[in-house]
């Protein structure tokens, strides 16, 4: 397995994170990683663990200590052969403190970019590159994988922790080509039976009906939407909205939504409440493989 360290060029992640979705989901694409950290008393395994999915997730990385952050998002344009990695980092550092004992953070911002053959390391050093002599020094082995899927997969996540003074997580990052909404109408001391619905965001509006037992049912027109972008340079960058959708909710043939419900595709339910006293309550999560 060979190793390549990457190189910093201005290729943003999020733009590839763009290209990759055109392309047809038939692979599982695989970041392995691990945490090491070396110091005058050997290396060290801060963590490790594996981010999949299909071809266009990303990684999303961070790092946290008293004194450092570093978030990093990390995204695979593929290629027959070979990928092209590239990285977005965003980095804090505590310097000191003021006058009035407040701690002063310094702050940066910076892209690295490296091509490696399917099943190649990458070395990455989130930190920067230590110093010759150093005696303690953090990077992160990122091996990447991909393997034939039968269908459409979802994202999945895990880490195993070791020891050492850094929080690490890691995050699938991937923006949903479809939706699966789960809508329940309360109506004072009456709730509908739940019904799922598999939507598209920005695709057409539907016309959903829920019967309340003993009470007139309620017609609704629902559509999926994205997020709007998000103002930071930062969470652009970080694609912090990538697994989030909107549900917009309005009354037959209304001009004017009666409301919008946002949340990210992870089962929570989330209350909208409507006209007439009514409440609608939505629950977003990642649709089955098909």
């Amino acid at each position: 397995m060979r190793s390549s360290s990457f190189a910093s060029l201005a290729v943003p992640a999020t733009l590839l994170l763009g290209v990759a979705a055109i392309q047809a989901p038939q692979h599982r694409l695989t970041y392995r990683v691990e945490v090491l950290r070396a110091t005058g008393a050997g290396r060290q395994s801060l963590a490790a663990g594996e981010v999949s999915g299909s071809v266009e997730t990303g990684l999303r990385l961070s790092l946290r200590s008293d004194s450092t952050e570093v978030e990093a998002l990390f995204a695979v344009f593929s290629e027959t052969d070979t990928a092209t990695l590239t990285a977005e980092f965003f980095s804090r550092r505590r310097v000191g403190r003021s006058r009035r004992g407040l701690p002063l953070w310094e702050q940066d911002g910076y892209t690295r970019i490296v091509q490696v053959a399917w099943g190649d390391t990458a070395r990455v050093y989130p930190l920067g590159p230590p110093r010759r002599g150093a005696q303690d020094s953090i990077w992160v082995d990122l091996t990447v994988l991909r393997r034939p899927a039968g269908g459409e997969v979802r994202p999945a996540e895990t880490l195993s922790l070791g020891t050492g003074p850094f929080e690490v997580a890691l995050e699938a990052v991937v923006r949903p080509r479809r939706g699966v909404v789960v809508l329940t109408l309360v109506r004072g001391g009456a709730v509908s039976a739940p019904r799922r619905y598999d939507l598209i965001p920005d695709g057409a509006a539907k016309r959903v009906q829920l019967p309340v037992p003993g009470r007139l049912p309620r017609v609704l027109d629902v559509a999926l939407s994205r997020p709007e972008t998000p103002r930071s340079a930062r969470d652009r960058t970080l694609a912090l909205e990538a697994d989030a959708v909107c549900l917009r909710v309005a009354e037959p043939d209304s001009l004017a939504p009666t409301g919008t419900v946002c949340g990210r595709l992870n089962n929570v339910a989330r209350r909208l409440p409507l006209s007439g006293g009514d409440t609608l309550i939505a629950t977003f999560a990642w649709p089955g493989a098909r």
